[in-house]
């Protein structure tokens, strides 16, 4: 399986070579020995169009039929990672400036806040410390520290 999510990862990036505003974020694989299913996530500094996932599961789709003899059925997914997801890379920080977000930090505790600034080594969010005065802090966080971030939804 490992040598199939290989191939499925140099498939996905020739896929989308020439779209600079996309790129790869994940590979997930889940399953049995029985039934296998690969998740491929793609993200862009825009967000993703569905015909390009479409295109890009597609092609991957004719390479696994025409270059590979899979021994178990495998089912395919291609689509962005949903908000529940948990950023991954340094450019999906950069592209959710602006956002709120949940940092769970590798000791398990949380800040909430909007993102304010990223750089190769920390984020920078602004922690409301007091709702009824509106009192605002400014924290940064080292990467190392951070165990996963999700972005806040908001119906404002």
């Amino acid at each position: 399986m490992n040598e199939v999510v290989k191939h499925i990862e140099s498939w996905t990036l020739e896929c989308i070579a020439d779209q600079e505003d996309l790129f790869l974020v994940d590979i997930i694989k889940k399953g049995n020995a029985a039934v296998s299913k690969v998740i491929v996530l793609l993200d862009g500094d825009q967000g993703v169009p569905i015909d390009k996932c479409v295109e890009v599961s597609r092609a991957i789709s004719r390479r696994l039929d025409e270059e590979l003899e899979l021994q178990d059925p495998l089912t395919l997914e291609v689509s962005s990672p949903g908000l529940d997801h948990p950023l991954k890379l340094l450019r999906q920080y950069k592209k959710n400036i602006g956002k709120s977000v949940k940092v769970t930090l590798n000791d398990q505790s949380q800040e909430e806040g909007e993102l304010l600034s990223v750089t190769d080594d920390t984020i920078e969010l602004n922690v409301i410390t007091d709702k009824k005065k509106k009192l605002t802090e400014k924290r940064v966080i080292n990467f190392s520290d951070i165990s996963k971030t999700i972005v806040l939804v908001s119906f404002k």
